[in-house]
Formats: structure tokens, sequence, C-alpha cells
């Protein structure tokens, strides 16, 4: 059964539209749509297997607070979303996780927590865009334990500004991006690495959760100008430890429940900080990129099909109708004044 939901417009950059189109987009622009893969509305368990640099978005539940995907999830009242621990490393790939305890795999949570066949979910963070080690073993041990399991795995990004953020522009980070997407890309070995887990499988198992793109589309955005509170590239870092500050925190945590729930974040609060009056636009567009990369991710599992209104076809076809119409009602407004 497809199910039906309605969200803006997505995957559109903000140098192919002009000014009005983007405002038309975040406010109006609403269209149909059907997913070939349902939404997921009952809350997933989940462990992680991660690096300190990218365990940020799921702190364990031994630490006795919620991370921002576990504030999400409440908000969006996903009942039975619960994390069932965190396996985590300095700088670890994923040989060091699946060989922890060496032959005594009760020393090795992640092995653990796999064969009691109630992890939903594995998320994996390896280091680097793309291939990392024992990602397969992980993921074959899954799909035995877990007829429904997924295995979610997180490209991280590159920076090649040798610790100054600001040194970067913006076709830099589109170098990043090329780079990231070329044929013989990180992006593509890491696909091919989780297609050979699916094949396996019998079945979709492992699937890409993007955060490479959406770190790289972030950058691009605040060399626009187009993140409110966030004026350089270096505010989306923090100075002492080269970890991501908030912006990143809160745009990975987006990206990851798009992916495990195949469903926007779009008008989610939690993460919205009250006292800075920035923050909630900000927010707006980091949940918006999330949308976007996780959409145009190929193996990400989130396959919309659009339901197109009458006589529209294309993108300029989309924005046509909404510049007319926008103009009709300024028409509309300005009579009325006379």
């Amino acid at each position: 059964m497809q199910h039906s939901h309605r969200f803006r417009w997505p995957c559109v950059r903000v140098l192919e539209l002009n000014a009005l189109a983007i405002a038309f987009l975040s406010t109006a622009a609403v269209v149909e749509a059907q997913y070939a893969t349902p939404p997921i509305s009952l809350g997933q368990t989940y462990f992680v297997a991660t690096n300190t640099f990218d365990g940020f978005f799921a702190p364990g539940p031994q630490a006795g607070q919620q991370g921002p995907l576990e504030l999400l999830a409440a908000e969006a009242e996903l009942t039975g979303h619960e994390n069932l621990g965190v396996q985590l490393s300095d700088g670890s790939a994923t040989e060091q996780h699946w060989n922890q305890g060496g032959a005594d795999e009760s020393q090795n949570p992640t092995k653990v927590a796999l064969r009691t066949g109630g992890v939903d979910v594995l998320m994996m963070s390896p280091i680097g865009e793309g291939q990392d080690g024992d990602v397969e073993l992980f993921g074959d041990l899954l799909s035995e334990t877990n007829i429904q399991g997924r295995i979610l795995v997180q490209n991280s990004w590159s920076d090649t500004s040798e610790g100054d953020p600001d040194a970067v522009n913006w076709g830099t980070i589109q170098n990043w991006i090329d780079r990231l997407h070329a044929e013989d890309g990180d992006l593509e070995s890491l696909r091919t690495q989780l297609e050979g887990i699916n094949q396996r499988a019998g079945r979709d198992v492992a699937f890409v959760v993007p955060i490479a793109d959406a770190v790289h589309r972030l950058r691009q955005e605040v060399q626009l100008g187009n993140v409110p509170g966030i004026d350089r590239q270096s505010d989306l870092f923090d100075e002492s430890t080269g970890q991501p500050a908030s912006a990143i925190v809160n745009l990975a945590a987006y990206v990851w429940f798009v992916v495990m729930y195949r469903q926007p974040a779009d008008g989610l609060m939690a993460l919205v900080d009250l006292d800075d009056p920035t923050s909630f636009a900000r927010e707006q567009v980091l949940e918006q990129i999330a949308w976007d990369v996780s959409f145009n991710e190929s193996m990400a599992g989130v396959q919309v099909s659009m339901l197109w209104p009458n006589g529209v076809r294309t993108t300029h076809d989309l924005l046509h109708r909404m510049s007319l119409e926008r103009q009709g009602r300024s028409g509309e407004e300005h009579s009325g004044h006379n």
C-alpha cells in the first residue's frame, strides 16, 4: 500500500532559482507525492558503531541524555524509537569494531546486540567517504539475525582546507562534490560495497546516509549567505577541537532521521534554540538540505514518485505555475486596496 505525504518540492539548488521562486518554494510550493517505499511510522531500535568524530548524533543510553535524533523521534511521536547502545572508539575504522574482543564475542557490544535479533537498524560511520573494511561483515551478520533489519552507513565528508575552514570558497566545495560523485569516486565505491551486502541477503539491507553531500551543500549555502546565523565557514566547527558545531550536528541528525524513517523532518521543532532568534530559520534550511540530499541519493531508500498538477511535467513548469499563481494573488490584493 502506498502512502501519500505532502512536502515542499525537493532537489532545488539555490543558484538555479531566482529570489522570488526561492521564497515561493519555501512557503507555498506543495505537491502530492507517493512513496514507493512507505515512510516508517514505528519507532526503530538501533545500535551505533562509530568513532568520536561522527558519534555526536546519538549519545549512548548510558550517558543519561537524549541526543538530537532521540529528540526528533520523540517529537514525531515514533513510539518505540530506542538507542540500544553505542560502541565508540577514537578514529576507528569498522575493522576495529569487528575485531573488538577478539575471539570472545561477549566483549564486542555490537555483535552481542546484533545476535539478539532485536536491532532494527545498525548505524555505522566509517572513516572517510568510501568503502571501509568490515562494513560487509556487519551487514551480513545483521541480515542473518533480523530478517527486517537494516544497516545504515554514513559517508563522512573530507576537508582539504588544512585546518582553516574559511580558506575554502564555493568552487573548492564544488570540487569536493564532483570528486565524491565521480564514476570512480568514493560514493560509488561505498554503494558497490553496500550493494554486495544486499545481493547476498537477497533484499535491501544496506543504505547510504549521505552526510558528506549534506555538509558540502551546507557549506556552499554558507558561502552564498543563505544560512541564518552562520556567517563564516569556521562557524560550523568548534575552534578548540575541530569537531562539528551545532549546525552540522543538527544537519546530521536530520539526515539520519530522514533515512531511518523515510520521511521529511520538515516542521519538527525539537532542535530549535528558542534563545537564538536565527535558529528557527536556520533549522528550516538544515531540514530542507537533509531531505534534498537523501531524496537524491539512490541508495538512501527514500523513493518518491511525483503526482504532478495538470499541465506540470518539469521543475521549470512548476516554477512557472507558481509564479503565475503568485502574480494572480498579488493582483487580487492590489485590486482589493483600490
